[in-house]
């Protein structure tokens, strides 16, 4: 029996279909109730400011780009004018779409049982949750990475349209995030070499081979061209992004100063992260694997290595290079659902539907409860962080709050403000004069201390800060973050404004020759 018949695509009928639009469907309606209203993350603020002005060198997004994300949310931004209103709707589909695709993979890589359990395990898991309610692009990712991942197994199995269809959607994902078809390079490779090996190494084989390389091409080059063209050419594209990746890299890669102590953060990052998206996934792979060692039940060395394929080179990246914002992990976390959902259904096979529908039900409970009642910070000390609907409301009212706090009770023509989270306030009080006050994240070196910049040094005044004194010749100091009440040491002029969640926005009075400085971490008066 030669590999052509040994390998076919599986039919997908009515009840995938509509199975399929179940899923998009329970998962659009089940986030837009807890949608965020503020613009969640740092890099949210800069995919806002590319709808408007795309500039990479501004960060207008970040590099790599993002090139077709930011051209997706302009065509739908001519719909709500509002960015923020506008990512969270591409997240929201996305997430749909990315639950649908998980039915989908799951039907083809092993059975119904499994596509049903593991699309409910996606749609239900805390963090893929939490990103489809924010201004981000990693649910989109998700989306085009299992769609990606479903066609390249199907070309495994000798699906000549599969393999062309994940040409294109490796093309497109990689205009959204140009570092997706890296990651998924090595699967790719894999599936083309299966590809062709199902179709008994044939000229028909060949042939599409080349034609899914040259459309790959084609399509990426459609969106890299511009991407470059739009950085000022290729030597200034590769200097930008150098810049900004080697912020990060010279502490966090193993391979670039980070040392151990990088690999050591780089871990714990990515272990908190997958366990969160993991969720009450973790059990059923846990218990199926223990009844599956009992059972001594065979192996099927194919889909281990198609799994191990798609997992390995992303896994070791954050590993050694850097691990970043929890989204990353959508890259390989299917995989790992999809292989708890196979446990679920290992446990249950030769049981009735109801037992298998009453298991998954109480895990996917187990995770919305996650996701729908757990705190912000669930231990003291606030070491640890879940990304909850709690920590969507506590930033929504962080940012709304001292948003409007400064529009009613300061004029933006004699007030300054000393801000951490500055980029949010280039984007919600642009009228306004700015000192940017960087502070060290968490995870990373000397976390929680005043960032070492170029502007680590510096003296302001009402003139250099361009502000008129009001009538009395004095100019408004506002200090937007508390995190910034320990390094601003306030002067006798110092108050505080009761904000609704009793949280308080502190502001001091600069007096007619008075000079902020900034020096060795603080800011401070200093006299005439």
């Amino acid at each position: 029996m030669n590999g052509a018949k040994r390998f076919h695509a599986r039919r997908i009928d009515r009840r995938d279909v509509l199975l399929g639009v179940l899923f998009f469907l329970l998962t659009v309606l089940s986030r837009l109730p807890f949608r965020s209203r503020i613009l969640y993350h740092w890099d949210s603020v800069n995919f806002a400011f590319a709808l408007h002005r795309f500039d990479i060198m501004a960060e207008q997004p970040q590099p790599p780009g993002y090139i077709l994300y930011v051209a997706l949310c302009r065509l739908v931004n001519l719909l709500f004018d509002d960015p923020q209103t506008t990512m969270v709707v591409v997240a929201l589909g996305a997430s749909g779409l990315a639950a649908a695709a998980m039915y989908f993979l799951g039907r083809a890589t092993f059975d119904r049982r499994t596509g049903i359990s593991g699309a409910m395990l996606l749609v239900s898991s805390p963090l893929f949750w939490f990103y489809g309610e924010i201004a981000l692009p990693h649910t989109v990712d998700a989306f085009l990475v299992i769609l990606c991942v479903w066609w390249l197994y199907e070309a495994f199995r000798g699906s000549a349209a599969a393999l062309l269809g994940a040409a294109i959607a490796l093309a497109l994902a990689g205009g959204m995030r140009q570092q997706t078809p890296v990651f998924l390079s090595g699967l790719t490779l894999l599936a083309g070499f299966l590809f062709l090996r199902s179709r008994g190494w044939k000229r028909s084989g060949w042939g599409w081979s080349v034609v899914a390389g040259v459309t790959f091409a084609i399509l990426c080059a459609a969106w890299l061209v511009p991407l470059i063209h739009l950085a000022g050419g290729m030597d200034r594209y590769r200097q930008i992004s150098a810049a900004y990746l080697g912020r990060y890299d010279e502490t966090t890669s193993l391979l670039q100063g980070g040392g151990l102590w990088g690999l050591t953060r780089n871990l714990r990052k990515l272990g908190m992260y997958v366990l969160f998206g993991w969720g009450a996934g973790l059990l059923p792979l846990c218990v199926g694997s223990l009844a599956w060692l009992k059972r001594r039940t065979p192996i099927r060395w194919s889909k281990v290595v198609f799994l191990t394929a798609w997992v390995l080179p992303s896994l070791l990246f954050y590993a050694i290079i850097h691990m970043g914002q929890q989204g990353l992990v959508f890259i390989f976390l299917p995989a790992l659902l999809l292989l708890s959902a196979r446990g679920l259904v290992y446990l249950t096979e030769g049981k009735r539907d109801a037992i298998w529908m009453a298991a998954l039900t109480v895990l996917v409970l187990l995770n919305a409860s996650v996701f729908l009642f757990g705190p912000e910070y669930p231990l003291p000390g606030g070491v640890i962080r879940l990304l909850t609907q709690d920590t969507l409301r506590h930033n929504d009212t962080y940012f709304s709050e001292r948003v409007l706090a400064v529009r009613e009770g300061f004029s933006p023509s004699h007030t300054v403000i000393v801000a951490a989270n500055w980029r949010h306030v280039e984007w919600y009080l642009p009228d306004y004069a700015l000192i940017r006050f960087t502070i060290n994240p968490k995870w990373e070196l000397e976390a929680g201390e005043p960032a070492q910049t170029r502007e680590a040094e510096q003296t302001f005044t009402a003139e250099s800060l361009r502000l008129e004194p009001d009538d009395a010749g004095d100019v408004i100091v506002v200090v937007f973050d508390d995190v910034l009440t320990q390094f601003v040491t306030a002067p006798e002029t110092a108050r505080s404004a009761t904000l609704p969640s009793e949280s308080r926005l502190h502001y001091f009075t600069l007096r007619a020759g008075e000079r902020l400085v900034r020096e060795s971490g603080t800011l401070r008066v200093v006299q005439p």
